[in-house]
């Protein structure tokens, strides 16, 4: 039979893996606000690709602004490839390094949301474990102040 106090720490220990189900999820949708700005600059490379040379473009710059520009090389850009380093790259190339960037973030995602699926499956069983456990330690209660004022002789 569970006692109080062990009752009182599964609680808490199903409180602490709701409370890590909720970060993950936080990182997760960290993770697709990544895939959506690497969306973002896939468009509007493909987009900037398809202008002459010489014409004049709208470029986004984040947090829904643009900037007024003329297209001066159509085919190349400068891409982020991690610790900070960039490098010139032709727009086809640099459309693939955003889809390896893509596919990493989104393998990542996949990983989270498995963890997600484990700790929350983990966490279920704890608190129908958690409930059956209150109800007995409720039930055992009751009985013992019903059965508590009789003098047995």
């Amino acid at each position: 039979m569970v006692n109080q106090h062990e009752l009182q720490q599964k609680v808490s220990t199903l409180e602490a893996m709701r409370n890590q189900v909720e970060a993950l999820q936080q990182q997760k949708e960290l993770l697709n606000e990544k895939i959506k700005r690497h969306d973002e600059a896939k468009k509007t490379m493909e987009n900037y690709k398809k202008e002459d040379e010489g014409a004049e473009v709208l470029v986004p710059v984040g947090a829904d602004s643009y900037i007024y520009t003329e297209v001066s090389n159509n085919e190349q850009v400068l891409i982020g490839l991690g610790a900070e380093l960039s490098a010139e790259r032709e727009i086809e190339d640099a459309l693939k390094i955003i889809d390896r960037k893509k596919d990493k973030i989104g393998d990542e995602k996949q990983e989270l949301q498995e963890d997600i699926d484990e700790l929350n499956e983990s966490a279920d069983e704890l608190e129908n474990e958690v409930r059956q456990e209150y109800q007995e330690l409720q039930r055992k209660q009751q009985e013992q102040q019903q059965g508590g004022g009789q003098v047995l002789r």
